[in-house]
């Protein structure tokens, strides 16, 4: 299975970033066999939006390693 970043093209209706800028839209991330059935998962969360349709992106996923930083008390990190 592949995954699928999948953005909603309708227009928000509240006043956000992603009212009129898809790009900063959050996407979901969908796995799916291929991008037609990455669309309909959406059109079952979004069934009143299916008429603006979807925008469907294959997606890689990658490792994320968070790390914490201290600090002395002086500000600097300590190794």
């Amino acid at each position: 299975m592949k995954e699928y970043r999948c953005t909603r093209n309708a227009l928000y209706l509240h006043d956000c970033l992603g009212r009129d800028n898809i790009t900063a839209r959050q996407g979901h991330y969908i796995k799916a066999n291929s991008a037609e059935e990455a669309w309909d998962k959406m059109a079952i969360r979004y069934p009143e939006e299916t008429a603006a349709g979807f925008t469907i992106q294959e997606w890689q996923s990658f490792d994320v390693k968070v790390v914490e930083i201290k600090r002395d008390e002086n500000g600097n990190i300590i190794e």
